[in-house]
């Protein structure tokens, strides 16, 4: 019965829009209440104030040309389950191309739902932003984003009575084809036919487009739309956040664990600890100072992350990464306290797949870090992986000792060893040499009064960082220091200490230990062939002499203050125990039976480095995976992190090269020469790394954007256990991780 009566219907409306050549006078009639009551004679257009049935009717019948009003919701279609940005989202994007792209959607969205024009609003009630978007899509495609003026010369008295009376602005409009296309014919007649013909063309061409003919916003447009329009409406300037703990008052449970990759998250409030309230839904009690999520700016008393209104899937990742500085917040908007944050470049979380790795492939981490702790290669690790600046896997196995009493954690931190060579040393050099006060061929006399009359004076730093001058690989310094089993009489302290054979001091050893090292660094004898490539540890010793005659600064003072403190780095130094680690929150490594005779935990391994005073330039960092994937993340993004550039491109590009024959190192880095490669044979040329004694490794690629580090105590309780390297754990899992990308396989 109703498809017959649509039929009459139908019919009858043809008949009425068919006389449309002999109105004059173009009258606007309620399309619902049209149906109501069939008795008008030459209407030319009816007009529907709400989406309805009848409207969606027209939508499929070719013989109707219908426009549709766009109002602030700027949904062409407000009923059929798409919900589509709005207007106030499109202009708060300040990227005019993503704009573009979302103006060909829009119109191959509309085209393909059967709607002929869509029929620009009135700008006078927005604001400049929302006025450029209107005028920019009326640029973009004017035959069909059109202004109601095109269709309508004149506003009948009767239409602007029952707009007035129906208190809505027009949705629909639905007239005859013949009709309008006459009048739109007119219209195009005042555009330059080139202007015309090239129109003509991108509707053609955008038929051949991405957009077209979905029915649906694309994933990836949706994605950058809503992280492009994104406010942080700031007043208190406390965004990004850069702090241990938040309280989360919210029920998305989702953007709660989220969180927790960042931070600890407490469910309640804490005197000094940021909170924030996720106004989407929960109806929480606002205090001074809460930090908001929340759609439109609404309370203007407190900084707030404001969404568009629109959702895409896991919207907590993009949240998360905006709240930390892993994402920038660029959504223009013409609120004050509208603060931009621009390429903080922060280490954010993703997921694997979201970043174009396998989550199956990748279980094989799992796999192998299982036989690496049922062989006994080592009781425990860390292993983390960066994708695009984001971390998609940090995981802990295992524990300190093979008795599994403390679980390793992301917290556990790490004798780093021989990395800290390029934890510590590299970017201090570098960070001297953007400074001016050195340069990579200066010689070792020119900042180094003791090397003056030396066989080393003429070493370059250059030849120190590619382990290219000449230096014996390791000397026992700290054996030099010894009678029999027992130290010199002369690097006691005191007599009781002697009686006690302390040696140590609690990593402070006599001043005379120090100037003896110093003495033995100055006077040992070179290779065979200096000019030859022989790594040493002895090169990194001397450059941390240098680094603090040059800075002023004693070493782990120079790097903490301009690397690890600013970075965010806190658990990243030298001297653990000292600067407020707990050994529970350290992994220990071997017992120590030529030196110290007891475990060592929370001291550094190497023996040299403590007779440094555990503070050197080859050895003696402790640090976690997360830790070193920030400064990883650093070197990788050209020396910018968190909004700061730390050191310069330049000076990251020259490290990363090799400038001596037979030599695969870089200044500084490992690199791969298709022999003794630490890294997997996938990675690429550009990519420079380091491993260390301890068990550690870290590894980065330009050329995938990725990150790998690997932390272990392997050599707990022995430093003679070499199943790790035998069952080459650390680059099978390289392997695997390169295997895992999408794009390589």
């Amino acid at each position: 019965m109703r498809s017959r009566l649509f039929i009459g219907l139908m019919c009858v409306c043809t008949a009425i829009l068919a006389s449309d050549n002999e109105t004059r006078e173009e009258v606007w009639i309620d399309g619902d209440s049209f149906y109501k009551s069939v008795r008008h004679k030459k209407k030319s257009t009816i007009y529907f104030g709400e989406w309805s049935s009848y409207a969606a009717q027209f939508l499929e019948d070719k013989n109707y040309y219908v426009a549709l009003q766009l109002d602030d919701r700027f949904d062409p279609l407000p009923k059929d389950d798409v919900i589509l940005p709005s207007l106030a989202t499109i202009a708060a994007i300040s990227d005019p191309s993503l704009r573009k792209d979302y103006y060909h959607f829009l119109e191959s969205f509309g085209r393909t739902k059967g709607v002929n024009h869509m029929v620009l609003p009135d700008t006078s009630a927005y604001t400049d932003f929302e006025k450029e978007v209107i005028l920019e899509l009326n640029q973009h495609s004017p035959f069909y984003f059109i202004d109601k003026s095109i269709l309508s010369y004149s506003l009948p008295d009767s239409r602007k009575e029952f707009e007035t009376e129906a208190k809505v602005q027009p949705t629909i409009w639905v007239a005859s084809q013949d009709a309008n296309t006459k009048k739109l014919s007119r219209w195009g007649e005042k555009m330059d036919k080139d202007e015309l013909d090239a129109f003509y063309t991108r509707i053609k061409q955008s038929k051949q487009t991405a957009f077209f003919p979905v029915y649906d916003l694309p994933g990836s447009l949706a994605e950058k739309m809503f992280a492009e329009s994104v406010l942080a409406f700031d007043p208190d300037s406390v965004f990004p956040l850069q702090v241990d703990r938040i309280t989360y008052l919210g029920l998305d449970l989702q953007l709660r664990n989220r969180l927790k990759q960042y931070v600890e998250v407490l469910d309640y409030r804490v005197p000094g600890v940021p909170c924030i309230v996720d106004k989407r839904n929960t109806n929480t009690k606002l205090y001074d100072h809460d930090i908001l999520i929340q759609k439109g700016v609404g309370n203007k008393d407190h900084s707030a992350l404001v969404l568009p209104e629109f959702t895409i899937e896991e919207p907590d990742v993009l949240i998360a990464q905006m709240l930390f500085g892993a994402h920038q917040i660029v959504g223009r908007s013409n609120h004050m306290h509208i603060n931009p944050i621009k390429n903080p470049a922060y280490l954010g979380f993703s997921d694997l797949e979201r970043e174009g790795l396998s989550k199956e492939k990748l279980i094989w981490i799992d796999s192998l870090a299982t036989l690496a702790i049922n062989r006994f290669a080592t009781p425990g690790m860390q292993v983390a992986v960066v994708k695009n600046g984001q971390m998609v896997l940090e995981k802990s196995y295992g524990f300190f000792t093979y008795d599994s009493l403390i679980p390793v954690t992301r917290n556990t931190v790490y004798d780093i060893a021989s990395i800290t060579k390029v934890a510590a040393t590299l970017p201090a050099i570098a960070l001297l040499i953007d400074q001016n006060k050195i340069q990579l061929d200066d010689s070792l006399s020119q900042h180094l009064e003791a090397f003056n009359e030396s066989n080393k004076g003429q070493i370059t730093i250059r030849q120190l960082l590619a382990h290219n001058g000449g230096l014996r690989s390791y000397v026992p310094f700290w054996s030099m220091m010894m009678d029999g089993d027992r130290l010199d009489a002369f690097y006691y302290k005191t007599s009781e200490d002697e009686a006690r054979d302390i040696r140590t001091y609690g990593l402070e050893p006599h001043p005379s230990m120090l100037d003896s090292l110093k003495s033995f660094i100055v006077r040992s004898e070179l290779i065979k062939n200096p000019e030859n490539y022989n790594y040493s540890d002895l090169g990194f010793m001397i450059l941390h002499l240098l680094v603090e005659e040059v800075s002023g600064l004693s070493f782990d003072a120079f790097v903490t203050q301009n690397f690890y403190d600013p970075m965010g780095m806190k658990r990243t130094t030298f001297l653990p125990i000292k600067n407020g680690i707990s050994p529970k929150e350290i992994a220990p490594t071997e017992y120590d039976n030529r030196y110290r005779n007891y475990q060592v935990w929370g001291e550094v391994h190497d023996r040299n480095a403590l007779v440094f005073g555990g503070v050197a330039g080859h050895a003696g960092l402790f640090s976690t995976a997360r830790d070193l994937a920030k400064l990883m993340y650093m070197f990788l993004n050209d020396g910018y992190y968190g909004g700061r550039q730390y050191l310069s491109p330049e000076t990251l590009s020259h490290l990363n090269a090799r400038y001596f024959e037979n030599n695969r190192r870089g200044l500084g880095w490992d690199k791969k020469d298709g022999e003794k490669d630490a890294a997997a044979s996938l990675a690429s040329d550009r990519s420079f790394g380091h491993t260390g004694f301890t068990g550690t490794m870290v590894w980065a690629d330009p050329d995938q954007d990725l990150i790998y580090v690997f932390l272990s105590n392997r050599i707990y309780p022995d430093a003679n256990n070499w199943r790790l390297g035998q069952l080459n754990i650390r680059t099978q899992m390289h392997d695997v991780i390169y295997k895992s990308l999408k794009n390589v396989n």
